[in-house]
């Protein structure tokens, strides 16, 4: 009785284990092939097929197409953090510069997705609005950040500034190569330039900057 017991312990945690190996891969599969086709164009077959499992296991464990994708895009949206910044700033233009190229490169890894779901607020509201909620947190970031600098000025509109740097990592990620007469700042240069503009539009002390 304890054996067969443990043979169907056994079976039910590989069927679990199994379960929950072709969600995670139907999830990973259904933001990669919506952001490149769209929710019309992300068909269940296409998706099962990146996922490489059965189109029946996907209705089994999510239901419908939709259910999928926008579980697929809340998920990609929660895991989209920022980087933190110093709770203590010593160097802020170097802090900066460097949270500005991480927030670039984790941007642009997720450029397509990002543009898809702007692409389908009208008809996906929600997709938009995990994907800006995502962009938010590195605001909040910013925000938080910038008011534990010392030596502001006491003018200093960090609400404005906070918008306008995060607004141009948006665009610099999802834009650079389509408004080339825009983004004229080489891609390397970018992060620091970025960072020491902004540093000045909050008013940091200039003798700092060098």
């Amino acid at each position: 009785m304890d054996e067969r017991c443990s043979v169907v312990h056994g079976a039910a945690e590989r069927g679990a284990t199994e379960r929950a190996d072709a969600r995670a891969r139907l999830l990973a599969a259904a933001a990669r092939v919506y952001a490149r086709h769209g929710h019309v164009g992300a068909t269940t077959r296409l998706i099962a097929e990146e996922a490489e499992v059965n189109e029946v296991t996907l209705f089994r464990l999510f239901g419908s197409k939709a259910a999928l994708v926008d579980e697929a895009v809340r998920l990609h949206a929660a895991r989209a953090l920022p980087a933190a910044l110093p709770e203590r700033p010593a160097d802020p233009e170097r802090e900066l510069a460097a949270w500005c190229d991480g927030e670039l490169a984790r941007l642009r890894g997720a450029a397509e997705l990002l543009r898809q779901c702007f692409a389908d607020t009208a008809s996906h509201a929600s997709h938009a609005e995990e994907a800006g909620a995502a962009i938010a947190r590195s605001a909040d970031v910013l925000r938080d950040y910038v008011r534990r600098l010392p030596g502001l000025a006491p003018d200093a509109d960090v609400d404005a500034a906070t918008a306008m740097l995060v607004s141009t990592l948006v665009a610099d990620a999802l834009a650079r190569d389509e408004m080339p007469t825009v983004h004229t700042t080489p891609r390397p240069d970018a992060p620091a330039r970025y960072a020491r503009t902004f540093l000045r539009a909050v008013g940091h002390p200039l003798s700092a900057l060098g």
